[in-house]
């Protein structure tokens, strides 16, 4: 049974990103702030964005960059990331994003794969032609002309990477019509959250991953918000941020949620003019929701998607659909769950892997028909990999990862589950969940953080969850940790988890 948005269709202009953010810019609009740097203090207005970004884009086109070419931007979130990615997509290039935390190997890695002609970054790569990106400001500064060019919307704006439904880190191909329509369904589900259209909002998630590139930082923009950003996350700045700045809307992660919820340096007035705050990445529960909400007497929800849909496909509007859930579809978005395994729509209210179609969703895998053809079905649906059930209000909640489902004598068991119950218990700072292998059965493992100075026993945890799950559903390892691995936009990094060795009191 496919379900479609109960929200009104929309208009989706014909145009490229550039354009449909900078490219009618009021005299007022342009005096307005854009971006500010929180660990800098500087400011750009929108006027002086767009200045940058034209600049660059003439400095690019003078290297011989444009259509059909890919720049890898390696850049921390800043005016300096906005202009750079703005300029690459300004030329026609496509922009190849990664993150800060990536590793040498692995960016010249992901350069080869996507065959880039240049790295904009801080590290010396020479393999292809780079542009340091301690250089970008005086670039900007240049004032050069941008070429006089006509961005195709169906060329390709972005090529970020993402291991998908399976396997390793494949390019997704997002034209300028994806992230366009994609910013726009942003746009209005932002604006039936009563959000003005020039809030202060705080973008501390990394630009360079979908979610902070297309949420946090392009709607933002298109909507005239003043962005307030910061180079890597830092709680302190964070918290100082929304003392200090008025933040009326915040784009967080689980991690920073539970901050939000556990974390003894909270004061709650400092988010007095907090309307809003929305988690994406991976799922939260709806205890820890709450939790937030009543602590610092905000809002909070949540939204999801993934890459391969530029990201957004649902979003909560509060009180129209319960805490636990990410929302109903988006404008012009469509919904089916079916067998993980036969493909078939599954029955109302039960559980199956989520399909999407929208005008959002990637064109495929870069160089990858393998991959594409698995992921993008017939008829335009999307294969997301997250299992799934529509509730009783019509809110999606996300299960789990179907390859990271644990089958424990035949039952299937979310670790996202245990993982939410777990972060209920007061003595539990943190937590994540795996399926192990003992003696030939795949078990439910937990790893702990426990709160500082608490005191409690392998045995204690088990016996605490075994009171509140289905017997199948029974943590039956328990290890303790100083820290979840976890990557920058809050995912916990299960394959780490998976290869940490057995202690003698684990169970």
């Amino acid at each position: 049974m496919i379900s479609t948005s109960p929200y009104p269709d929309l208009d989706y202009p014909s145009t490229d990103v550039v354009s449909l953010i900078l490219g009618d810019l009021s005299p007022e609009d342009a005096a307005l702030p854009a971006i500010t740097e929180l660990s800098t203090g500087v400011t750009a207005t929108y006027g002086e964005l767009k200045d940058r970004v034209e600049s660059i884009a003439g400095a690019l086109a003078e290297r011989g960059v444009g259509p059909g070419d890919v720049v890898t931007l390696q850049v921390p979130n800043s005016i300096n990331f906005a202009a750079a990615l703005l300029g690459i997509m300004r030329t026609g290039a496509t922009v190849n994003p990664v993150g800060m935390l990536m590793n040498q190997a692995d960016v010249e890695h992901i350069v080869h794969a996507s065959g880039s002609v240049l790295f904009i970054g801080p590290t010396d790569l020479e393999q292809i032609p780079q542009i340091f990106s301690m250089e970008l400001g005086a670039l900007a500064r240049r004032g050069l002309s941008a070429p006089a060019l006509r961005v195709d919307p169906d060329s390709l704006a972005a090529l970020p990477f993402s291991s998908g439904t399976t396997g390793l880190p494949k390019g997704v191909m997002l034209t300028h019509r994806n992230l366009v329509s994609n910013i726009v369904q942003v746009d209005a589900m932002m604006g039936r959250t009563g959000i003005s259209e020039r809030a202060n909002t705080l973008s501390a998630l990394p630009f360079s991953h979908i979610y902070g590139l297309t949420a946090l930082l392009l709607a933002p923009l298109y909507r005239r918000q003043h962005v307030f950003t910061m180079p890597k996350f830092d709680l302190d700045m964070f918290l100082a941020a929304h003392a200090d700045k008025e933040i009326e809307l915040t784009f967080i992660a689980p991690p920073m949620a539970i901050a939000l919820a556990k974390g003894p340096q909270i004061i709650p007035s400092w988010f007095s003019a907090s309307r809003l705050i929305i988690s994406a990445a991976a799922p939260l529960d709806a205890p820890i929701m709450r939790a937030v909400e009543d602590r610092l007497n905000t809002k909070v929800v949540q939204g999801w998607g993934m890459t391969e849909a530029s990201p957004m496909v649902t979003m909560n509007i509060h009180g129209d659909a319960g805490h636990a859930t990410v929302g109903k579809a988006v404008p012009d978005t469509e919904l089916r769950l079916v067998n993980i395994d036969t493909l078939e729509d599954v029955a109302e209210g039960e559980e199956g892997e989520v399909l999407v179609r929208g005008p959002q969703v990637m064109q495929g895998y870069f160089n990858n028909e393998k991959a594409t053809a698995e992921t993008l079905l017939s008829g335009g649906w999307l294969r997301t990999g997250d299992i799934a059930r529509i509730e009783e209000d019509g809110g999606l909640r996300i299960i789990d990862r179907a390859k990271e489902v644990i089958k424990y004598k035949g039952y299937q068991v979310a670790p996202a589950e245990l993982e939410a119950l777990l972060l209920t218990h007061p003595d539990i700072a943190d937590a994540g969940v795996v399926g192990a292998d003992r003696n030939g059965l795949e078990i439910p493992r937990a790893f702990v953080v426990l709160r500082h100075g608490a005191e409690l026993t392998a045995g204690d945890i088990m016996d605490w969850v075994a009171d509140r799950v289905t017997p199948y559903k029974k943590v039956r390892a328990v290890e303790f940790v100083s820290e979840i691995p976890k990557n920058p936009t809050g995912k916990i990094l299960r394959r780490e988890l998976r290869e940490v060795p057995w202690s003698d009191e684990a169970s």
